[in-house]
């Protein structure tokens, strides 16, 4: 059966009416394109907020029929709400995006031109680190020459970054990604992990926009809790399992040595967030990253090094910098 949209925008969210306002002002503004209110579908998946989204979206739906609401009767966690923002849709391309993103005006009518011009597996969009709704709001001309790359190894997307972890970073084809194996998926950024199964074995061209056409925002929520701790832990592992879906040795070996440097920053950074000094944490790190002793040791300094100092250590930094 053919798909009736598409490109589907999956929204996942959770108490954050003002930032989802943003983030759907920058989609319905470009709706004025008649290819892109009949072409796009908008699904936002709620897990079980208790701010004012299920009224915002309401008074959204009443101006675009194509704007879809589930709302998840409990909190199942981001990893199941980006999932199930994806199952809930109906295009033939699904955009998982942040509530707290905005997509560039303009952008949406050059998506959809490039992606009826050729089938990919995935499409990598460029993007900019900072929300700025403003501009984000101005509508853009992009020039079509140069503006996708297409390649056809998995590992050399992955190479050129093109394959980011960033929730925005990535237009899936949505019938390979149901086929992707889900269970025993690592914690956090599960998206990421479910894109690098499914273009290991892919036939089909991967493709990367190098124009920037989103914003993304960084509010850093998501690294409560040491988020950004188990994030590192949680790559190495993605990584380790790859060698099943099509990915050298050479490859994740490669690429699990270059995430575990990233560990002492993580950890560092995790800290400030409140990260317990307990055993519990400390077995993680040794658990997963007794192979890469240099970083494993720098961690270890790290890890004993006390919240409090590591605070000040930033507010510090932070002062610093804006004197200079």
């Amino acid at each position: 059966m053919e798909n009736k949209f598409l490109l589907s925008i999956c929204i996942p969210t959770y108490n954050r009416a003002n930032y989802l306002k943003n983030c759907l002002d920058s989609i319905f503004i470009q709706l004025d394109d008649e290819k892109v209110k009949n072409l796009i579908e908008i699904v936002v998946s709620d897990n079980a907020s208790q701010d004012n989204t299920f009224n915002l979206v309401k008074n959204y739906q009443s101006n675009f029929i194509n704007l879809k609401y589930f709302r998840n009767q409990e909190n199942i966690g981001m990893d199941d709400n980006v999932t199930n923002s994806v199952m809930k849709a109906t295009g033939k391309y699904c955009w998982h995006i942040g509530d707290d993103d905005a997509i560039q005006n303009g952008s949406l009518s050059i998506l959809i031109e490039v992606l009826q011009k050729k089938e990919v597996a995935l499409l990598g969009i460029h993007f900019y680190p900072f929300i700025d709704i403003a501009k984000a709001l101005e509508k853009k001309v992009f020039n079509s020459e140069n503006f996708v790359e297409y390649l056809n190894s998995a590992e050399e997307f992955c190479n050129k970054n093109y394959c980011i972890a960033t929730l925005g970073a990535l237009i899936v084809n949505r019938k390979l990604w149901l086929a992707v194996d889900k269970s025993n998926y690592q914690t956090y950024f599960n998206y990421y992990e479910f894109a690098l199964k499914m273009i290991g074995n892919t036939i089909l061209p991967l493709g990367y926009i190098k124009t920037p056409l989103l914003y993304t925002g960084q509010d850093y929520r998501w690294a409560e809790n040491g988020g950004t701790f188990l994030t590192a832990i949680n790559f190495v592992k993605i990584w380790e399992k790859l060698g099943a879906f099509g990915y050298s040795k050479k490859f994740i070996d490669y690429n699990t040595n270059r995430f575990s440097k990233s560990l002492p920053m993580a950890l560092l950074i995790a800290k400030t967030f409140g990260l317990k000094c307990s055993f519990t944490n400390l077995k993680r790190i040794y658990q997963v990253f007794y192979k890469y002793p240099l970083p494993l040791f720098i961690a270890t300094l790290v890890f004993f090094i006390p919240n409090s100092v590591v605070k000040f250590g930033k507010l510090l930094h932070n002062k610093i910098r804006k004197i200079a």
